[in-house]
């Protein structure tokens, strides 16, 4: 079915719940406080029903300490209706309610006059000329103006006719989090039911059995029944009102201003990247560093801005800027937000909610405020750009995810996903792979015997080394370069193709006093009487006839030929059936211990032997 939620705003005693019971037959003001004293003090809800779906109503309180309560309200509508008396015309409860409804980014629907009743005919006309004059310049200068009263029922007709009209309309074009996202604005307990809480929900359906995480604090709140206006239900689709029985949840686990979310949707954080955009009254001006009331969803928490630029944002102005809140908060990108000023209590912008989960930033950091500009513009080619800069040369698509609500699972064009889940101009790895073959090219041209090149003197300091990483593993998924410790080469590269038949008679010559050296061969010193020498000793043990090992505590490389090392596991498996120290071992090969040691590591690390504290024994059958 479809459904809408529309938030009913304006001034304190303008008649918005008697609007609303009038349409609906529901009395909104539920408490007894509320009923004694003739005031709303908390969001109120009800239903109209209509040929083409259900709308939800949310009056929200109209006096001004209730500012907050009216956030939690309006916050889950898709649309506001502004409620103007006749008699009284705008106040300032109105205007307020005005900037914060445009803070909020919800559609005008309309303006409802009410207490119409009260103005005599021939007056009538010029009362609503005043009204359209007030609201020139806002939101709602250009959306129907129904008169109506709620005594008489004059015009009720015209202004459910206008709220059924609303779910003819195209759906907004909104940000929504990612899974089902609950901000909760009431919390109380039922005898043998236990918790309930109430909210409209956001993001993605939710059932009869779902799993939520519980912000704050993090419980896990399993979903042991659904309500929806008045009505059992086993499912409720996002925009609709809905009370949710918790199961294992206390009541008090419930903080003021708390969020039921899909597991894994969002992360709490106290870094909050944000939109900031400013009213255009005079004390609306905002210095870098300043503590401001911030409210979104159901939450409200005090917050520092950080402006990225520093010094201070004009009245009327925007841009970007962090909150650092002194809790951690849990919200989505796209969410709106409302801010007023600690002290004299009063609304001064909004903000919109690009990164909910941001590092520490500075206000000179330009790179980020180039992000957040891109994010402004939701192009997602500008801020996959501008999350590469700020990555130098490479980003994570989980953060361009929290920057475009929805993003497909697709990436922007021209961009490619390298390294799991990290992202890089295809341009710029083409580029970087290309040169990166080239120098190792070049390298194997200059020394055409070495079997690798060291990544170090490969490197070249223009490309960001994320980037030049990121190529390199490009490259080896590829088989078109691989890799060792010592370094890189490309696949085609041959070094033993290249060897001259003098050269050739060398190595033989090298790895016959290998093999003759037995367990004490000549040290790689003693082999090597020049650099040509060393990389044919490098080609004998990439091409496994000799083996180097390291001895670690003597901060030594020894070259053993393959068949040494072959014979001395041979000798030891024969002379022990049972496990064995590295003492034994040693006896048993006539070697010393500055041997036997990376022997016995290079025996455990071919499968062969089996350590177990001081002794080894062999892995498999003897």
């Amino acid at each position: 079915m479809t459904s809408c939620a529309v938030v009913v705003l304006g001034h304190v005693d303008h008649g918005k719940s008697a609007l609303v019971e009038a349409l609906t037959g529901t009395r909104t003001d539920r408490l007894p406080e509320e009923r004694a004293r003739g005031l709303s003090i908390v969001p109120g809800f009800a239903h109209c029903a209509c040929d083409a779906g259900i709308v939800d109503l949310i009056d929200a309180p109209g006096h001004r300490d209730f500012i907050r309560a009216v956030v939690a309200g309006a916050s889950g509508a898709a649309a506001a209706v502004l409620v103007v008396s006749a008699v009284d015309g705008l106040r300032a409860q109105t205007l307020e309610h005005l900037a914060i409804s445009g803070f909020l980014g919800l559609i005008p629907a309309f303006v409802a006059v009410t207490q119409i009743d009260r103005i005599a005919p021939r007056d009538r006309r010029a009362c609503l000329a005043r009204i359209a004059g007030a609201l020139a310049g806002t939101g709602f200068a250009q959306v129907p103006r129904i008169a109506c009263s709620a005594v008489t029922g004059e015009g009720l007709g015209d202004v459910r006719a206008a709220l059924c009209g609303l779910l003819r309309r195209p759906p907004p074009d909104r940000a929504l989090p990612p899974g089902a996202f609950l901000p909760v604005d009431r919390a109380f307990a039922l005898p043998g039911r236990g918790t309930v809480v109430t909210g409209t929900l956001l993001g993605a359906p939710l059932a009869q059995g779902d799993r939520l995480v519980l912000h704050p604090g993090g419980h896990a709140a399993p979903v042991r029944e659904l309500h929806s206006r008045g009505e059992p239900c086993a499912q409720v689709a996002p925009g609709a009102r809905v009370a949710v029985n918790l199961r294992g949840v206390a009541l008090g686990d419930v903080a003021r201003g708390a969020v039921l979310h899909a597991p894994g949707a969002v992360r709490p954080g106290r870094c909050v990247d944000v939109w900031l955009r400013l009213g255009p009254g005079p004390d609306s001006a905002l210095r870098h560093m300043d503590r401001l009331w911030v409210m979104f969803g159901a939450t409200g928490a005090v917050a520092q801005v950080r402006l990225l630029g520093g010094g201070q944002m004009a009245a009327g102005g925007s841009g970007p800027a962090q909150l650092r809140f002194e809790t951690a908060v849990v919200a989505y990108s796209g969410q709106h937000a409302v801010l007023r000023r600690l002290s004299p209590a009063a609304t001064i912008g909004g903000a919109v909610i690009r990164d909910p989960e941001a590092t520490p930033a500075r206000a000179g950091d330009t790179e980020r405020a180039a992000l957040l500009r891109a994010a402004e513009t939701g192009d997602a080619g500008r801020i996959a750009a501008a999350l590469i800069d700020a990555g130098r040369g490479i980003a994570d698509r989980a953060h361009l995810a929290r920057l475009i609500p929805g993003l497909p699972n697709a990436l922007p064009r021209g961009y490619v996903v390298v390294q799991g889940d990290r992202f890089v101009s295809g341009d710029a790895l083409a580029a970087c792979r290309a040169d990166l073959c080239a120098r190792l090219q070049t390298a194997h041209d200059l020394a055409p015997l070495k079997p690798l090149v060291p990544r170090a003197a490969l490197h070249d300091r223009t490309w960001p080394a994320p980037l030049w990483r990121a190529a390199e593993a490009d490259l080896i998924r590829d088989a078109r370069v691989r890799a060792a410790d010592a370094g890189l080469a490309l696949a085609g590269h041959d070094p033993d193709a290249r060897i001259t038949p003098a050269q050739r008679a060398r190595q033989h010559a090298m790895a016959r006093a290998l093999l003759e050296g037995g367990l004490a061969p000549p040290t790689p010193k003693e082999l090597c009487a020049d650099e040509t020498d060393t990389d044919l000793l490098a080609l004998l043990i990439a091409g496994g006839t000799a083996v180097a090992l390291r001895n670690v505590a003597l901060n030594r490389t020894l070259v053993f030929h393959h068949e040494t090392l072959n014979t001395a596991a041979r000798t030891l498996r024969t002379a022990f059936a049972r496990p064995f120290t590295t003492g034994e071992a040693r006896g048993a090969l006539a070697t010393t211990r500055r041997v036997i040691v990376p022997v016995l590591e290079h025996l455990d690390a071919r499968g062969l032997t089996e350590r177990s504290g001081d002794l080894r024994r062999w892995a498999g059958p003897r």
